[in-house]
C-alpha cells in the first residue's frame, strides 16, 4: 500500500444492488469528486461514488523513499491558495518555499486525498467504469461497463472530459460534442533525490527551456539532511518511452549524476489539460454546464480550474447545488 493510502476506502463498500433508488451517484473519484462526496457527507445527503482505478485521488499520489518523500501528481501550490484547508485541518500540514510564493504538503499531496476520504462512509465503489448515464423519467440511469444498472435522482460526472463526452452522450448530446476534442498536454513527471553537493541549481534560462515546470524541495520533512529532492515535467509521454530513458534525459540536460538516491517516473494521460489556460475558457465551460439537465453537475479539472483549491472548491460546490436541487420538485 503506498504511503498515505486509508485502508478504509482502498475497496468496494457492500451495497445492495437491484431496484433501490440512490439520492447522488458521483462518477470519478479523483479530487473534485472526492471534494463532491466530503460535502454530501456533510450535508447527510446519501451518495454512491464509482471510480475506475484501485484506488481514490486519481493522479494524487504520494509515497516515501530512501528517506524522501514524493509525489507522482500535483507537488506544488500557490502559498496563498489554502484557505480550504483550514476545515480539513490541514493548515499545519504545509510548508511554505523561501520565495514565500508556493507551498507544498510536509507528507505529500496525497495528505489532501486522505483527508477529503477520511470521513466518507457513503458507498464506494472501485475499480468499476461506467459506460453510459440516461434517464427514465425523473430517475437517471447509471450503466456500468460489467453490466449492472444504478439509478439515482442526481448525478455528479467528475470524469476527465474524454470520458465524459460518451457517458454524457444519450443524456446531452451537445455537451458530448462539444468535449469529444477536448486536449491534453503529454507531462511526464520525473522525481529525483540527489545529496546538495551532486548537482548545481541550473541556470534558470535552461530550466525553463520547454519544462512544464521545475521544484527543487530540501524540506527537512521531504528530503533527508544535506539533500534535495527534484520534480521536473518533461514532455515525454509514457508508454511511448520508459522511465530509465526520462530520467537519462533530465540527467543529461542538467549534467547531473546518473545514480541518483531514489527516482520515480509517473504519467497520467488526462492530468494536463490545456483549454483551462486558454482565453475564454470560463465563459466557455459556462455555456456548457448550461446545457445540463436539472440535477446533473459537471465538475473536475477539466472544467473548473487546475489548482487544488479550485478542484477542492468547485467539487463541493456542485454538491452543494446537487443538495438544493434535490430539496425542489
Amino acid at each position: 500500500m503506498a504511503m498515505g493510502e486509508s485502508p478504509g476506502v482502498l475497496y468496494n463498500r457492500q451495497i445492495p444492488m437491484g431496484d433501490d433508488m440512490r439520492d447522488v451517484v458521483i462518477v470519478g473519484g479523483g479530487l473534485s469528486g472526492l471534494a463532491a462526496a466530503y460535502e454530501l457527507e456533510r450535508l447527510g445527503v446519501a451518495y454512491t461514488l464509482i471510480e475506475v482505478k484501485a484506488r481514490l485521488g486519481g493522479s494524487i499520489i504520494s509515497r516515501r523513499q530512501g528517506g524522501f518523500v514524493l509525489d507522482g501528481g500535483a507537488c506544488v501550490f500557490p502559498a496563498a491558495d489554502r484557505s480550504f484547508l483550514d476545515e480539513l485541518g490541514l493548515r499545519d500540514a504545509l510548508f511554505t518555499f523561501q520565495d514565500g510564493q508556493a507551498a507544498a504538503f510536509r507528507d505529500g499531496t496525497q495528505s489532501l486525498v486522505d483527508a477529503l476520504a477520511r470521513p466518507l462512509r457513503g458507498e464506494i465503489l472501485l475499480r468499476m467504469a461506467v459506460s453510459s448515464l440516461g434517464r427514465d423519467g425523473a430517475a437517471f440511469g447509471v450503466c456500468l461497463e460489467n453490466g449492472l444498472l444504478l439509478n439515482a435522482r442526481a448525478l455528479i460526472v467528475a470524469a476527465p472530459a474524454r470520458y465524459a463526452a460518451h457517458m454524457l452522450h444519450a443524456l446531452q448530446a451537445e455537451i458530448g460534442l462539444r468535449l469529444l476534442d477536448y486536449g491534453y498536454d503529454t507531462i511526464s513527471r520525473v522525481s529525483l533525490g540527489y545529496r546538495r553537493d551532486q548537482i548545481t541549481d541550473p541556470d534558470r534560462r535552461l530550466r525553463d527551456m520547454g519544462l512544464p515546470f521545475y521544484h527543487e524541495i530540501e524540506h527537512p520533512s521531504r528530503a533527508p539532511a544535506g539533500s534535495v529532492l527534484v520534480h521536473v515535467g518533461v514532455r515525454f509521454p509514457l508508454p511511448q518511452t520508459t522511465p530509465p530513458a526520462l530520467i537519462a534525459a533530465v540527467q543529461k540536460q542538467f549534467d547531473w549524476p546518473e545514480n541518483p538516491l531514489v527516482s520515480w517516473v509517473t504519467y497520467w494521460p488526462e492530468a494536463d489539460p490545456i483549454p483551462p489556460h486558454t482565453p475564454g475558457f470560463r465563459e466557455q465551460m459556462a455555456a456548457l454546464k448550461s446545457l445540463l439537465p436539472k440535477r446533473i453537475a459537471l465538475v473536475g479539472s477539466d472544467y473548473d480550474g487546475v489548482n487544488l483549491g479550485q478542484r477542492v472548491a468547485a467539487g463541493r460546490a456542485a454538491a452543494r447545488q446537487i443538495a438544493a436541487e434535490l430539496k425542489t420538485p
